[in-house]
């Protein structure tokens, strides 16, 4: 069973929010447990699409070991990118929605609901802030790759509400990069082994962040009676 939030009637409020072409086939989880899930599918899905805009708009061609290589990573890339933006909605939205909620109060309650969500993609944000405060990020999909093979795959958590991920190999796609981290060096670092190392505390902060429930809040309506 999923949540379901109502979208007050508001066409001014729908095109704030981006509603319309922001997620299409929205996956709601219903439990607070999977919501954590939720998070890393909207990390995935930003990065993704911040990352084929960029390359897009500077006409560059990310290569990974042999042309067959290159072409399977980015064409999965690609196709994973799409089932996201169909089943996850994006940081646009999310901060959309709290900016709009300011300027109507009819979204006061949508915005209650979605911050589990917005609580557990701050952590993560601010997480890889932190790691690249002082150098790029070069290689974002392989972050994305990662964060997602260390949440289904090491920690195995439960994408029952996301069947399309079991399509994915992301065992195979960390092989690849594996495979070619001699092409990965920068400034004597290996970004492979850095990316290994910031996904890992990327999920760790998710695992320990905890959302508490304002439960001493009391309704009007309990507070007459």
């Amino acid at each position: 069973m999923l949540r379901s939030l109502s979208m007050p009637q508001n066409n001014n409020i729908e095109i704030a929010l981006g509603v319309s072409n922001n997620c299409q086939n929205r996956v709601i989880p219903a439990m607070l447990s999977e919501v954590k899930t939720e998070a890393i599918l909207v990390f995935a899905r930003t990065a993704l699409e911040r990352f084929f805009i960029y390359i897009d708009e500077n006409d560059l061609h990310p290569v990974v070991g042999t042309e067959d290589n290159t072409e399977y990573v980015y064409s999965r890339l690609k196709n994973l990118k799409d089932k996201l933006q169909d089943s996850a909605v994006n940081v646009d939205y999310l901060m959309n929605l709290v900016q709009s909620s300011k300027k109507y109060p009819e979204l006061k309650k949508l915005a209650k609901h979605e911050e589990p969500l917005i609580n557990y993609y701050d952590v993560m944000s601010q997480k890889v802030a932190n790691h690249y405060m002082d150098k790029p990020a070069y290689i974002p999909e392989f972050l994305v790759i990662c964060v997602l093979h260390s949440w289904i795959v090491e920690e195995e958590k439960s994408i029952n509400l996301y069947p399309f991920l079991n399509d994915f190999d992301f065992d195979e796609l960390i092989h690849i990069f594996e495979t070619n981290r001699k092409d990965f060096q920068k400034d004597g670092e290996c970004i492979i082994s850095d990316t290994f190392k910031i996904s890992a505390a990327i999920v760790e902060t998710l695992k320990n962040k905890k959302y508490k429930v304002n439960k001493e809040r009391v309704s009007k309506t309990r507070k007459k009676k």
